[in-house]
């Protein structure tokens, strides 16, 4: 974060520009994945996945 200060405006639109691209490919590769898998998991383990999910959720928004 600290290099962006100096960094011009060009430079960073390009840099929100990237990150957004990578945000929108994590998104788009999750719901691929529970697509392909939905159906597969039992009750227990379909909850124990989605607390999973929810907790890399927060740990992403948190850093």
């Amino acid at each position: 974060m600290h290099d962006l200060h100096g960094m011009p405006l060009r430079k960073l639109v390009e840099v929100a520009r990237y990150v957004h691209r990578l945000s929108e490919t994590a998104e788009r590769e999750r719901a691929e994945v529970l697509r392909e898998t939905h159906g597969f998991l039992d009750e227990r383990d379909g909850q124990a996945f989605e607390q999973a999910v929810e907790n890399s959720r927060r740990l992403e928004d948190h850093g």
